[in-house]
C-alpha cells in the first residue's frame, strides 16, 4: 500500500480489503439485454422395446436406434415419472427404460446485465457449463466477512441467511450465541477513534447491525461487502440485474470491517476476523469468504486466537476462502497476508487473481501459500442502494477481493451437489478441475492448482450411495461384493458390512462422475448396482440439475424370473405346487406332473363354511371312480398339494399377463403368485391390514417358512413373492388381490 493508505498499515494487526483501486460506478457501461424465459417441456422417458428380430441388413452397419426398439414416451397426465417407469419395466417386451434428460446450450441466465457484462469472466471459469449441473438449492450457506451487506438490495434480499431464533430486534441475545439480535448475521467491529468519528460507531458489543456502510454516494470507494455478496450469490435467472456465481445460496453477513472512515479503505482487527470466523462456524456456515488480508509485513496478524478459530472450522469441515491480497509495483513483499498465508490448515484456500485472459494479474500477491486463482478484473457486482446510492450494480475494482468470491461460490455449489463429502474431497475436486496456470514473469506460484473451472469441477462430483443391501429382500453376508455400473462401465465397487451385532447388511459406495472417469455418472444416466454379480433394484438416476448426489438407497438383487421351462422342485412326500398347464379335467390336465403321483388336494376356503365338518380340501385320488372325488378339474394357476410324483415338475412357461386378479376369502388362501417378483409388503399393499400371516411350504425340506407383517426383516423367513411360487395367506376379511 502507498500514500495515505500506508498509515493504516502502521497499525499492527489491522486488516484491509484486498483491492487496489476502485473503478467508476457508471451505469452507462452496463448493457442490459433481457432474453425470454422458455417454458419447461413435459417429462418423457426413453424406452427400448424388444424388436424380436435381427434388423441389420447384409453389408450394413449397426441398425438405427429406432430399429433397435428405442422410443420416447411422454409421462401420462396424473402419473409421476417414476411410477410410469416402474409400469413400463413390468412389461416383458421392454428391455430398458430410463428418464429422459433435457439438454440445452450451456445455461444462460435471463439477468439483464449478464450477456454484456459478466460473460467474459464467466466464460474463463466455465461457469455456464457448471450451471448445467448446479446453480444452488438455497441450502448452502456462505458467510461473507466484510463491510456488511445491503439487506434491501433487489438482487440480495431473497438470498439472505436468517437466524430466526433472534430476529425480534428486542435488544436481547435471545439464543445466547453471544450476538444481540443477529437476524441476518453479526457485527464484530471494535470501536476506534477513526471509526467512531468517521462511521459513528459507539459500541463494540457484537450485535446484528450488519448493513453495509462502506463509503458515501459518489465516493471512489464504496459497497465492498455488498459487491462481494452479489458476486457470490446475487439471485440468478430472476430477470433482474446480475447473476451471482451461485444463483441460489444463502449469504450470512458477518461485518468485521468498518465503513472506511473519511474515504479510506475499510479496516478491522484480526481479533474481529477470528470472532467472525468463530461465529460463522457456530451458526452453520458451509463456506467462509474473506475478501480481506493483513499486510504481509504484519507478522503479529498470525495470532493464537485466529489459528484457534480456523482450526475449529477445519475440524467441522468449514472451508475458508481467503484473498491473497494485492501489492504495488514497487513492493518488495508480494507474498500473501494472513489469513491466506496459512499453509498448515487444509481448509484455508488462498486465492490469487488473473486477468481476463487467464494470465497473472500483476497486482496479485503470490507465493507458496497460493491454492487457486480466479479473474479479478471486470467483475460486476451489486452496489449499495441505501442512503441514495445509484445505480444498483457496478464494475468492481481490480483485486483479489473480487476473485475470491468466485472461488467461494464454486465451493458452495460443489457442496450443494453432494452434501456428504469431506472437506478435503471438496478441495481436491476444485483443485483437480482447475485450469493449469500460465507461468508468470516472476516465476513464482500465483495460482496454485490453477484458475477455477466450474464445469469440470461440478462434473467431477461423485454420487455417494448408502443403505441396506439385500438379495431377494433379505440381508446378504458381510463381504458380499457391490458394484456400480453406468451403461456397462464399472464406476464404483464396495462390499456389504454389518455392525453392532444386528444381522443387517449395509453398504456405502462412491460412484465416479464422468469428470472423474469417462463414461460414468452424468445427468440423464442411471446407476445400476449389482449384488454378488446379480443386478439390483431400483436403478438410480444420476441427479438432475441441483439434485444432491448424496442418497440413501436400499437396494436388492432379485432372482431372475423363470425361463421358457419352469421347474418346480418336489420332495418325497406332500408338495405344494402350481398348475401351469391349461385348465382341464383331472387327471388329464396335469400333463406336466411326473408319473407316479397318487393324490391331489386343492384348498377351498368356502368348503368348510358351506359344508361344516367336511374339511377345507377338495381331493382327487388317482385311479379311483369319479364319485370318490370332489375335484373334477383344475384351472391354470391353481395351487394344490400332490403326494408322490418322484422327479421335479417341468412345465412350459405360460407367460402370464400382468393384472391377474384373484379373490381372497376370510381365513387361509392357497395362491399361485403370477406377478413379477415383489417385496411382500409391496405385493400385498392392496390388502394391507387385512392379512396377518403369509406362509410358504418348502417342498425340499418339508418345512414351513413364515412372513408376519410388521416384524423386523431379519426375523422373517422370506421377504419376497416370486413368480409361480405358491403361498398361503391368512385373511381377516375378504378382498381382491391384483398381481403386477
Amino acid at each position: 500500500m502507498t500514500g495515505t493508505h500506508a498509515r493504516w498499515w502502521q497499525r499492527v494487526a489491522v486488516i484491509g480489503v484486498a483491492l487496489l483501486a476502485v473503478a467508476a460506478w457508471g451505469q452507462g457501461a452496463l448493457a442490459q439485454p433481457a432474453p425470454a424465459t422458455p417454458e419447461a417441456p413435459a417429462e418423457t422417458v426413453i424406452v427400448q422395446y424388444d424388436t424380436g428380430a435381427t434388423v441389420r441388413a447384409q453389408g450394413a452397419g449397426e441398425p438405427s436406434l429406432r430399429d433397435q426398439g428405442f422410443r420416447v414416451l411422454s409421462v401420462p397426465a396424473g402419473m409421476t415419472r417414476d411410477a410410469f417407469i416402474e409400469q413400463l419395466r413390468a412389461d416383458p417386451d421392454v428391455l430398458s427404460v430410463e428418464p429422459n434428460a433435457r439438454v440445452q446450450a450451456a445455461a444462460v441466465p435471463d439477468d439483464p446485465l449478464f450477456q454484456g457484462n459478466q460473460l467474459p469472466y464467466y466464460n474463463l471459469i466455465g461457469a455456464r457449463d457448471g450451471w448445467d449441473v448446479a446453480t444452488g438449492r438455497g441450502d448452502a450457506v456462505v458467510a461473507v466477512l466484510d463491510t456488511g451487506t445491503d439487506l434491501g438490495h433487489e438482487d440480495l434480499a431473497s438470498r439472505l441467511w436468517e437466524n430466526t431464533r433472534d430476529a425480534d430486534n428486542d435488544g436481547i441475545d435471545d439464543d445466547g450465541n453471544g450476538c444481540i439480535d443477529d437476524r441476518y448475521g453479526c457485527r464484530f467491529a471494535s470501536v476506534t477513534t477513526e471509526n467512531k468519528a468517521g462511521c459513528g460507531y459507539t459500541d463494540s458489543t457484537p450485535r446484528g447491525d450488519v448493513t453495509d456502510d462502506h463509503g458515501k454516494p459518489g465516493a471512489s470507494q464504496q459497497s465492498h461487502g455488498t459487491l462481494v455478496a452479489g458476486i457470490i450469490g446475487a439471485a440468478g435467472n430472476n430477470n433482474t440485474g446480475i447473476a451471482g456465481a451461485a444463483w441460489n445460496v444463502r449469504i450470512m453477513t458477518v461485518k468485521v470491517l468498518d465503513c472506511g472512515p473519511f474515504g479510506g479503505e475499510p479496516q478491522g482487527w484480526i481479533s474481529d476476523v477470528a470472532a467472525g470466523i468463530d461465529y460463522a462456524r457456530r451458526m452453520g456456515a458451509d463456506v467462509i469468504s474473506l475478501s480481506l488480508s493483513a499486510n504481509v509485513a504484519a507478522q503479529n496478524a498470525d495470532t493464537h486466537q485466529l489459528r484457534t478459530a480456523i482450526a475449529a472450522a477445519e475440524a467441522e469441515g468449514v472451508i475458508i476462502v481467503a484473498a491473497a491480497g494485492n501489492h504495488s509495483t514497487t513492493s518488495t513483499q508480494p507474498g500473501p497476508g494472513y489469513p491466506a498465508a496459512y499453509t498448515q490448515f487444509a481448509n484455508v484456500i488462498a486465492v490469487g487473481a488473473s486477468d481476463i485472459n487467464g494470465n497473472w494479474a500483476t497486482y496479485s500477491n503470490y507465493g507458496p501459500a497460493l491454492d487457486l486463482a480466479a479473474p479479478g478484473v471486470g467483475i460486476v457486482g451489486t452496489v449499495r442502494t441505501n442512503n441514495g446510492f445509484t445505480p444498483a450494480y457496478g464494475t468492481a475494482p481490480v483485486g483479489t477481493s473480487f476473485a475470491t468470491p468466485l472461488v467461494s461460490a464454486l465451493f458452495a455449489l460443489v457442496k450443494t451437489r453432494n452434501s456428504a463429502l469431506t472437506m478435503q474431497e471438496y478441495v481436491d475436486i476444485v483443485k483437480d478441475a482447475a485450469t493449469p496456470p500460465a507461468a508468470a514473469t516472476h516465476g513464482g506460484n500465483w495460482a496454485g492448482a490453477g484458475i477455477v473451472h466450474y464445469g469440470r469441477a461440478l462434473a467431477s462430483v461423485p454420487m455417494t450411495l448408502s443403505g441396506d443391501v439385500l438379495h431377494n429382500w433379505q440381508d446378504v453376508p458381510a463381504g458380499t461384493e457391490v458394484r456400480a455400473l453406468v451403461n456397462g462401465v464399472e464406476c464404483g465397487r464396495t462390499t456389504a458390512f454389518q455392525f453392532g451385532g444386528v444381522p443387517r447388511s449395509l453398504y456405502e459406495l462412491r460412484v465416479q462422475a464422468t469428470g472423474q472417469q469417462t463414461g460414468c455418472g452424468a445427468p440423464g444416466r442411471s446407476v445400476v448396482l449389482t449384488v454378488a454379480g446379480q443386478e439390483a433394484e431400483p436403478h438410480i438416476p444420476w441427479g438432475a440439475i441441483n439434485a444432491d448426489l448424496a442418497q440413501r438407497k436400499d437396494v436388492t438383487s432379485v432372482s431372475p424370473p423363470p425361463g421358457q421351462i419352469v421347474v418346480q422342485q418336489l420332495g418325497g412326500g406332500w408338495n405344494n405346487v402350481a398348475n401351469l398347464d391349461a385348465t382341464g379335467p383331472l387327471p388329464g390336465a396335469l400333463t406336466s406332473l411326473p408319473l407316479g403321483w397318487q393324490t391331489v388336494l386343492k384348498w377351498d376356503p368356502l368348503k368348510e363354511f358351506l359344508r361344516p365338518g367336511s374339511g377345507g380340501y377338495r381331493h382327487f385320488y388317482s385311479g379311483t371312480p369319479d364319485y370318490v372325488n370332489d375335484l373334477p378339474s383344475i384351472a391354470r394357476y391353481d395351487a394344490y398339494w400332490v403326494l408322490g410324483g418322484g422327479t421335479n415338475i417341468a412345465s412350459l412357461n405360460p407367460e402370464p399377463s400382468s393384472g391377474r386378479a384373484i379373490g381372497l376369502q376370510p381365513g387361509w388362501n392357497n395362491i399361485t403368485w403370477t406377478g413379477k417378483a415383489t417385496e411382500v409388503s409391496a405385493a400385498l399393499a392392496q390388502v394391507a391390514g387385512q392379512y396377518t400371516q403369509v406362509l410358504q411350504y418348502d417342498n425340499a425340506t418339508g418345512t414351513w417358512r413364515s412372513y408376519i407383517p410388521g416384524q423386523p426383516r431379519h426375523l422373517q423367513a422370506f421377504n419376497g413373492l416370486f413368480q409361480f411360487n405358491t403361498y398361503w395367506i391368512y385373511m381377516n376379511s375378504g378382498a381382491v388381490l391384483t398381481m403386477p
